[in-house]
């Protein structure tokens, strides 16, 4: 797998250098000041820190600390696109009431803005993680590409704490949490 700063991918020269044409699947590492600000936001009833942090995956990057948070997965679509949408999106009103904001955003949003509008806020937070990702050698949308990288991300969800990762996420540890992260994501849909 590779790794890129998630803010270098702003730079169209880099992004390109992920392929547009293949599949693929990708972790979000954070260093332990942005999962303060995720598990301890100020925006929850309750603080998580003390009671997740402890079961998060480690991994020693450029000789720093950082934290699994998030695991995702392109299969309809290219690596590339799909990373591009999670760091490049814009917060217009229209995909944030449309649900069209990506739910990684949305949760990152809720979490450091209290507010899912708030690209600004977002994309600082963004710009302190590290994104891990691997192309795979399979057509987009085939059923190949989809067995592989579905299991890839079960594997995945099964054997990590993943706070981010919303969906058939069925880990004990972090089920106060994402209850909390689910309300607090339904009350900043719609502030301005």
């Amino acid at each position: 797998m590779k790794l890129i700063d998630a803010k270098d991918l702003r730079d169209k020269k880099m992004l390109n250098t992920i392929s547009k044409t293949k599949p693929g699947y990708y972790k979000w590492w954070a260093p332990k000041e942005s999962v303060v600000k995720l598990l301890d936001s100020k925006y929850l009833n309750n603080q998580f820190m003390k009671t997740v942090f402890q079961h998060l995956t480690v991994k020693s990057i450029s000789n720093k600390e950082y934290y699994l948070i998030y695991v995702g997965i392109a299969v309809k679509d290219s690596i590339r696109n799909r990373l591009n949408w999670h760091i490049n999106q814009h917060h217009t009103e229209s995909s944030v009431y449309s649900s069209f904001l990506s739910t990684l955003r949305k949760s990152i949003s809720s979490l450091v803005a209290n507010n899912q509008c708030n690209e600004a806020l977002t994309n600082d937070f963004i710009d302190t993680l590290i994104v891990e990702y691997e192309e795979i050698d399979a057509l987009m949308k085939s059923n190949n590409a989809k067995n592989i990288i579905e299991k890839y991300e079960l594997n995945e969800m099964r054997n990590n704490v993943l706070p981010l990762n919303i969906r058939d996420n069925k880990n004990e540890i972090i089920k106060g949490f994402l209850k909390e992260l689910k309300a607090l994501r339904k009350r900043t849909k719609y502030k301005k």
